[in-house]
């Protein structure tokens, strides 16, 4: 029989001894403001759902949220959380005897709670505190549903479902959103699912992502809250699941990277820009292969041929991380590049073309003395690399500067010879980036074999980004996966402030594009304009 009264201070006294002992005379006084706010306020929805939020976000919780719940102004607020049940329990002092808990329900809940502070994945504000609120509120049924037996076992079958019931009327007298209560609920339902090593399968965790709605951000709040929870368990429970957690991480990287990839792919389709026609006669002139040929080999010698810089921009320092330097053909007639790459192949040119190209490039670079990087990223097709037989040169060069070697044309080669190639740049101190990238390029798989520095997605992904939610998710898949291998995102064709500000809202730390700097022939000292660009609210550029 459940009955309902006054909590009366009832919680571990380890628990509350050995908080005590962390704190200063500050944080009493802090604690004191606390509740005094909490009094106050008892009766403002919106401030005292900040202070319970500011509360489970503090790094001393386990010392704030021990002393408030013995507050009458907490039993107002939380009345659910008082109820004994028919062993004289309720949440502050029910216990878990059990080779899964070290604590007790409300020291579980607390440590889990605390826990809840690191994760894998770089997550936004608003998601920490819903998962501070889960973890307070995803284990509050199990003193409603505990069952001891006759050789005194003890069992909390169904908690997670009543915990669902009784945080609904909870957070109803709090302010969140509807979608906010929704996330925390769904977070909670299924938090106890799928912790053994035999149920992990990709049939019960596809069942487990289309429970949650095929909802990406979702699924990974639910692995951090699962993260959090088995850490406020033992030692043993926690290493079992660091191991189930990968599992997790490894399906997610792969379910929803291939399910936003088929979105993107039809919304592109259905979005596909018209050509103009006109406009690409105009850029051609009635040149004959012969022609053209002489413009390469004028090339090849150096020869109307001139390097531009970009800069690349790291938000985090908020200054230039590198430059890419790219080539430019100064014939002054107008010829497609696809074109000239084309009569290059034809007369047997196209790996000398590049060769000449890349080197070139590196070396003008060195010549420079103003700059404010040492790192340049320099593009190549992957077989002409692979086929220049002066590496040595190529060495020597990597030697003295920073150098990624952007490969494009990647795709559909050995990935064991990809590797070697990769090692050896590696051992000579050089970096490898693969440009346009695309999972049509590389499957996940591959990218997990090759131990690759950087991806640069193709711009297609890039380009208004700010009204295309699959392409959010897309890139915003791409770097969790990223961080999680060491492998450094640029996103590049950042062109307004627009694209700027969606891409910092998903996580891209490294952007290039015209809103920073378009390619010149000289390199401009821009860290102090890019700190005031960042820093600004208005929608201006530097160039």
């Amino acid at each position: 029989m459940i009955k309902y009264e006054v909590y009366e201070g009832i919680f571990d006294m380890d628990f509350a001894d050995t908080s005590a002992t962390m704190v200063d005379a500050s944080e009493r006084g802090r604690l004191r403001n606390i509740i005094n706010n909490l009094n106050m306020y008892a009766d403002n929805v919106r401030t005292v759902t900040e202070i319970y939020t500011k509360v489970l976000m503090d790094e001393n919780v386990s010392y704030f949220l021990p002393k408030i719940t013995q507050q009458d102004v907490f039993y107002r607020h939380f009345p659910e959380l008082f109820v004994y049940n028919e062993y004289g329990e309720n949440l502050f002092n029910c216990q878990q005897n059990s080779k899964y808990h070290k604590y007790s329900v409300f020291h579980h809940i607390v440590a889990s709670i605390e826990n809840a502070n690191v994760t894998e994945i770089s997550i936004a504000d608003w998601q920490k505190k819903i998962i501070k609120w889960a973890m307070f509120l995803h284990d509050i049924g199990k003193p409603y549903v505990k069952k001891v037996d006759d050789d005194g076992n003890e069992s909390f079958v169904g908690h997670s479902e009543k915990s669902v019931d009784l945080a609904a009327a909870i957070l109803s007298r709090f302010d969140f959103t509807e979608n906010e209560r929704n996330i925390i609920l769904t977070l909670i339902r299924y938090h106890d699912m799928y912790l053994n090593a035999e149920e992990v399968t990709q049939e019960n965790l596809t069942f487990l992502a289309n429970g949650l709605n095929d909802d990406r951000e979702l699924f990974y709040l639910l692995i951090n809250v699962k993260d959090a929870d088995a850490k406020a368990k033992n030692t043993e429970v926690y290493n079992e699941f660091k191991v189930i957690k990968e599992k997790y991480y490894e399906f997610a990287n792969n379910y929803f990277m291939q399910k936003n990839r088929k979105k993107i792919e039809v919304n592109s389709d259905a979005k596909k820009d018209e050509t103009d026609e006109e406009t690409t006669k105009e850029a051609e002139e009635k040149l004959t292969s012969k022609d053209i040929k002489e413009i390469i080999d004028e090339i090849i010698t150096k020869k109307n041929v001139r390097v531009k810089y970009q800069p690349i921009v790291d938000l985090k320092t908020q200054s230039v991380y590198g430059y890419e330097v790219l080539s430019q053909i100064t014939t002054g007639k107008k010829i497609r590049i696809d074109k000239l790459l084309e009569v290059a192949k034809d007369y047997n040119d196209y790996d000398k073309l590049q060769q000449v190209l890349f080197t070139n490039a590196i070396e003008q670079f060195e010549n420079v003395v103003n700059r404010e990087s040492n790192m340049i990223m320099v593009n190549i097709d992957y077989n002409s690399y692979v086929n220049y037989v002066n590496k040595p040169r190529i060495y020597d060069m990597m030697a003295r500067n920073k150098v990624v070697i952007e490969f494009k044309n990647y795709e559909n080669k050995d990935l064991t010879d990809i590797q070697e190639t990769i090692n050896s740049i590696h051992l000579k101190g050089g970096k490898v980036a693969f440009d346009d990238f695309t999972l049509d390029k590389l499957t996940i798989e591959d990218i997990c074999y090759l131990d690759i520095d950087y991806i640069i997605p193709d711009m297609s992904f890039i380009k208004e980004i700010y009204k295309d939610f699959e392409k959010q998710k897309y890139i915003n898949s791409l770097i969790t996966y990223t961080i999680s291998k060491d492998i450094n995102l640029i996103a590049v064709g950042v062109e307004d402030k627009r694209i700027l500000d969606t891409l910092k809202l998903v996580g891209v730390r490294l952007v290039q594009g015209y809103y920073f700097g378009k390619p010149l022939p000289e390199i401009n000292m821009i860290n102090e304009k890019v700190y005031e660009l960042l820093n600004s609210e208005e929608d201006q550029s530097i160039m």
